[in-house]
């Protein structure tokens, strides 16, 4: 079943810098990252998640993964960060990411085509990362145009996109229950205490406790 986009979101100049100042540096996987993700809420008919429960992100990435600053574009454009809980790694060693509707539970892959990944590897820019120069010495001219050619180029001819509806969702609520560790006496949310003879402690006190051996 072809997808139904009816208008694509420009990643605009202001987004752009916005994201590779998050990011860091420039290269062509932080904008892809964007594409993928406005993509997805285009078709989803979502909007930026604000908090931790509008929207959920899983990205398919790996540690280690070349070109996985993917994901910090992912997060840019999305509103889903590590920081409010709703993106995850499912560690797969690909280019893809998964994003859900919790309220709908409608789903929307968005995955980089097998020809464009080897296409981008072939350029300067891949060239001189392979050999292990930073990108952010890598001169601007075998930057720039890939990542104009990644903001401006066609989207069927970058993405492979599968839609799902009733996609599994686990829906969790935020804890504000905490208490102090006995040992060091810092706040520990009460789901990750460690209750021990009517104390609680933190993992870490209580793996010290357990492991401790006295001289």
């Amino acid at each position: 079943m072809a997808v139904q986009l009816q208008h694509e979101t420009h990643v605009s100049e202001e987004e752009l810098k916005a994201a590779q100042y998050f990011h860091g540096h420039k290269c062509p996987a932080v904008p892809q990252g964007l594409r993928a993700a406005h993509l997805a809420m285009d078709i989803l008919g979502v909007n930026r998640a604000r908090s931790g429960g509008e929207l959920k992100a899983i990205v398919e990435l790996g540690e280690h993964h070349f070109s996985g600053c993917f994901a910090d574009g992912i997060q840019f454009a999305t509103g889903c960060t590590f920081g409010k809980g709703n993106i995850v790694k499912n560690p797969l060693g690909k280019f893809a990411v998964t994003l859900v509707d919790p309220r709908t539970r409608r789903a929307v892959r968005v995955a980089v085509k097998y020809d464009r990944m080897m296409m981008c590897l072939d350029m300067p820019f891949f060239e001189q990362r392979k050999k292990g120069i930073p990108p952010y010495e890598i001169d601007p001219k075998d930057v720039d145009p890939l990542i104009q050619d990644v903001i401006s180029h066609d989207w069927h001819d970058m993405f492979d996109v599968t839609t799902f509806e009733n996609y599994p969702v686990q829906k969790a609520s935020e804890s504000f229950d905490a208490v102090q560790c006995v040992d060091c006496k810092e706040m520990v949310v009460s789901n990750y205490a460690v209750a021990l003879n009517g104390e609680f402690l933190c993992k870490t006190c209580f793996s010290t406790r357990v492991h401790r051996k006295e001289l």
